[in-house]
């Protein structure tokens, strides 16, 4: 039975998972974790080379069995040519040759590297909750937001390779200045790391704590990212017509109330009636290992021929 790696590079920590290729969810038998260096590229590209080396060895197995290496990273970026264009999370990452150089450190003659949420949305597509959906969105709501899109049966990708950032759809003619550089970004009003800004902590999960104790402040931003999220999910399903809206990330699983549903209720008051007829907002079944697992199901349909409607 093959083995495959699965890398999924975020702006706080890299993970890597060696799986079994059981279809159509891969098994996860060796895994790593550890801190994304702040101190450059390089420094970056050595700490995944070490994890998966961690992982690896956590199962004896070395990476002449590896059928495929596939590398989940932030956008936007080349999949092609293996280039991150721009990451702002990840210091260094400015038309960075992530996929060469990591093929290198690894001893391999390439490596698959995707947006994390393309390759989430693949994984989810195939062994998740969009399975068998043609018209879909994937959407993360985690420290940041994030999606793909997939219509008639096709990742789309755009002019610029770009299609799918939706965390930076404009839902709000004013607001706090986005990482993107502009303002009445879904991202900026309703990502794990802006509520917590808006409260000043560290935390998102304590300002949903502290809108729950009653916090006047804190359910002022509550609702100020529900209100960001529905606005989303109506452009969304009056724009694009998909099926199903499947939400991820963090934020979302741990707080379902103030992501989901308000997306649900917003989609059933305001969208277009036959648009919300046809669309269901579903969570994502991958859970906290879509990143690795999506990276690993994204590899295996590379080398299996079954990439045609992603690449």
């Amino acid at each position: 039975m093959s083995l495959y790696l699965g890398i999924d590079l975020g702006g706080t920590h890299i993970r890597s998972v060696v799986a079994r290729d059981d279809d159509p969810m891969p098994r996860i038998i060796g895994r790593d974790e550890r801190v994304t260096p702040r101190s450059g590229a390089e420094d970056i590209v050595a700490a995944i080379a070490e994890s998966t080396r961690a992982s690896l060895a956590a199962v004896n197995a070395s990476l002449g069995e590896i059928a495929a290496v596939a590398c989940s990273a932030p956008g936007p970026l080349d999949h092609r040519g293996g280039i991150v264009h721009e990451a702002p999370n990840v210091v260094g990452f400015i038309d960075y040759p992530l996929g060469p150089r990591l093929a290198e450190e690894l001893g391999v003659a390439a490596i698959y590297l995707d947006r994390d949420t393309i390759m989430a949305a693949v994984g989810e597509a195939v062994a998740g909750a969009a399975r068998g959906a043609r018209n879909f969105i994937y959407v993360t709501i985690s420290t940041g937001i994030g999606g793909a899109i997939v219509i008639d049966g096709r990742l789309l990708r755009g002019a610029a390779n770009t299609a799918g950032e939706i965390g930076h759809f404009p839902v709000a003619l004013e607001g706090p200045r986005c990482g993107c550089g502009s303002y009445g970004c879904v991202e900026s009003l309703a990502a794990g790391r802006f509520v917590a800004e808006a409260y000043g902590v560290d935390d998102a999960a304590r300002v949903y704590a502290a809108a729950a104790a009653g916090d006047e402040a804190a359910e002022r931003i509550v609702t100020r990212a529900e209100k960001a999220l529905g606005n989303l999910a109506v452009g969304l399903a009056n724009a694009l017509s998909p099926a199903l809206i499947v939400i991820g990330g963090s934020v979302a699983e741990h707080e379902p109330s103030h992501t989901l549903e308000p997306m649900r209720r917003a989609i059933a008051d305001r969208a277009f009636k036959v648009a919300a007829a046809a669309v269901k907002i579903v969570p994502a079944a991958l859970g906290r290992d879509v990143g690795m697992l999506g990276a690993v199901i994204y590899g295996r349909e590379r080398v299996a021929g079954r990439d045609e409607w992603f690449r």
